[in-house]
């Protein structure tokens, strides 16, 4: 219990890390700590609305994610869709991102608390500006059972490089370190599909929500 209290807190702490300024973060996290077991599949559908980091803008993000279990303790994503990073349609662009997780915790019958690790790749394509992004992912989800349904509350810390190449606009490309948190909840609807909702807390403050289905 101690271990797991300091996992936790530790996690919370990144908070008080500090936030430095970023472009293009728009496609979440949306999904548990707990890697998909071996060989199953699911896929999502999302849509995510921003405040711009204190410009005028107000991103608004549709994509879609796919996700397979790659081997026993550990997954990986692919989301891919559009941004219209000015929320007027003068500067849709592509988006997409991937990333794999790995279990930390070696996983235990009836243990509701996963912790895991691992690398994001990101990249986005629009009118105004060319985005990538390398970094990594810490995730934790704890799983919460009421009236036999089960809801699954998570948070991700993403530390990340980001390249920034300003397209028309003047402005100087540059590269930053950037971190920012994605907390959010799971709702298991039924047996074929889950809700989920999640705020991001990035230079693109915003809302992202969607389905994840089982197939």
């Amino acid at each position: 219990m101690k271990l797991r209290m300091r996992i936790i807190t530790g996690f919370v702490a990144g908070l008080f890390i500090g936030i430095i300024p970023a472009q293009a973060q728009v496609t979440g996290w949306l999904h548990s700590a707990k890697p998909l077991d071996s060989g199953t599949t699911d896929i999502g559908g999302y849509v995510g609305f921003f405040d711009g980091g204190g410009g005028s803008d107000a991103p608004i993000s549709i994509f879609g994610q796919i996700r397979h279990g790659l081997f026993a303790t550990g997954d990986g994503g692919l989301k891919f869709g559009l941004a219209d990073m000015d929320a007027g349609g003068k500067d849709v662009g592509l988006v997409i991102a991937a990333d794999v997780q790995w279990a930390l915790l070696a996983p235990r019958w009836g243990d509701p608390f996963r912790l895991s690790v691992g690398p994001e790749i990101s990249m986005y394509n629009g009118n105004g500006a060319r985005n990538w992004a390398f970094g990594g992912n810490l995730a934790a989800s704890h799983d919460i059972l009421i009236r036999a349904k089960r809801i699954t509350i998570y948070g991700r810390l993403n530390l990340r490089l980001e390249a920034i190449d300003f397209k028309k606009t003047g402005k100087s490309s540059h590269t930053d370190l950037a971190i920012g948190l994605n907390p959010g909840f799971i709702w298991e609807v039924n047996e074929f599909f889950d809700l989920v909702t999640e705020l991001q807390f990035d230079d693109q403050i915003g809302i992202l929500a969607g389905l994840n289905f089982r197939i």
